[in-house]
């Protein structure tokens, strides 16, 4: 009877640690084919808590990037070198408003290019003098559409507007609605205008955001959604949002702890339900890996048992503890994607 027991006992004490650590293995496994890099182990049970969400606005619910909106010639026959002198010149240029525009045409033969800060940027296409920037630095009315408005000139003569706004990605406001699902709220945060923050928000079923917010301020934000009794995750691929991610509870992305393969707020979405997963397997894989441990000392008790039934319930308890630890998590990254 001892050596039953202790192989009972072996086996109860093995089958609870397995319980506890195999659901975070398989939703290491699981979770790299749904783009979850890595993961540290304590951060799965803080993970789960999360009940609030800040996402900035690069790369979460946006691609991170910029795109032209509207390509409005002055001219309508315009439209062509519109879109190539903007374009062309804009080769020369850094950052992501430059980058789009340049998207709209290839390169040509620049010269004296200038960015003028402020301003926009300036230079010969192909020996024909070009400016790009603010509508009123290149001598144009200002306009008031969503988005950046840029007007563009060409030999010295107003050639049309351009306009600049967010990548929304196609299943943003799907992507949220997944959170909302799941009971966590997203608030976004933007370094852009009101205007074009709220219509951002709007677009993707956002209820809650704060534009033009600096790097400084959000980790403020964090700490005030902390004091209403939030858990609060920080998703953001900005180095500026170093402190931010540091005073909240998660970080996800840039310097936090959490990576993921990109910031697509789904993604995040399935991060937080698969560590709900792994935290509600690792109770259940603990509770249910008991029972063929007790059947096992029941039957040695009433001397019905041998070391080869307790060697067997052991075999049972392990085996439970992995197979329920797995199904719960798998269920979970399956339900956070309906």
């Amino acid at each position: 009877m001892t050596a039953a027991l202790v192989v009972l006992g072996a086996g109860a004490a093995m089958a609870y640690v397995l319980g506890s650590w195999f659901p975070r293995i398989v939703a290491g496994w699981v979770g790299r084919g749904h783009g979850i890099e890595s993961v540290p182990a304590p951060a799965w049970a803080t993970a789960a808590k999360v009940g609030t969400v800040v996402l900035d606005r690069w790369g979460t619910v946006t691609t991170g990037k910029l795109r032209v909106t509207t390509v409005d010639p002055l001219e309508p026959d315009h439209l062509r070198n519109l879109r190539w002198f903007a374009g062309a010149l804009e080769h020369e240029a850094e950052g992501r408003l430059a980058r789009a525009i340049a998207r709209i045409s290839p390169r040509g033969k620049v010269t004296a290019f200038e960015q003028v800060p402020g301003c926009g940027v300036r230079g010969s296409v192909d020996r024909h003098p070009v400016r790009v920037g603010r509508p009123g630095w290149v001598g144009m009315a200002e306009r008031n559409d969503l988005g950046v408005v840029v007007g563009v000139e060409l030999d010295e003569r107003p050639l049309g507007y351009l306009v600049v706004g967010d990548d929304i990605r196609k299943d943003a406001t799907a992507s949220v609605s997944r959170l909302t699902a799941l009971g966590v709220t997203p608030v976004l945060v933007s370094d852009d205008t009101a205007r074009n923050t709220e219509h951002l928000a709007q677009s993707c079923g956002i209820e809650r955001c704060h534009p033009e917010i600096a790097p400084e301020k959000r980790a403020r934000l964090v700490a005030e959604l902390q004091e209403q009794g939030q858990v609060v995750a920080f998703a953001t691929s900005r180095a500026e949002d170093a402190e931010a991610q540091a005073v909240a509870d998660l970080g996800v992305g840039g310097g936090g702890g959490v990576r993921l393969q990109d910031l697509d707020a789904g993604r995040i979405a399935t991060l937080l339900s698969t560590a709900r997963g792994v935290v509600a397997g690792s109770r259940l894989a603990r509770v249910l890996a008991l029972v063929p441990a007790v059947v096992g000392l029941a039957l040695v008790l009433l001397g019905l048992g041998s070391v080869l039934i307790a060697a067997v319930c052991a075999v049972a308890a392990l085996v439970t503890a992995a197979v329920v630890g797995a199904i719960v998590v798998v269920r979970s990254q399956n339900l956070s994607r309906t």
